[in-house]
């Protein structure tokens, strides 16, 4: 998981989602301490991927790179974007 610069956390689920096959999500810090959990995408499992896996990168313009265990055009897993 990654924070940005505004203190939001940022991770995936390997399954979850609309087709069981992973999320990206967003967890923001409320004033109260408490966290407010967003799913930010759904996996299809198709040629966008399927069940992300290892760690996130984020870049300086807030966009997060990741990937997937499966999916894509060989079912051997994608490199993902996430920009927001």
């Amino acid at each position: 998981m990654i924070f940005d610069g505004a203190g939001r956390l940022y991770g995936t689920t390997y399954m979850g989602g609309s087709q069981d096959e992973g999320t990206v999500f967003e967890l923001t810090r409320k004033a109260d301490g408490k966290w407010t959990y967003l799913v930010l995408y759904s996996f299809l499992g198709g040629v966008d991927g399927a069940n992300p896996f290892a760690g996130l990168v984020l870049d300086a313009s807030g966009d997060i790179y990741g990937t997937t265990y499966y999916g894509g055009g060989a079912d051997q897993g994608t490199v993902f974007e996430f920009t927001h």
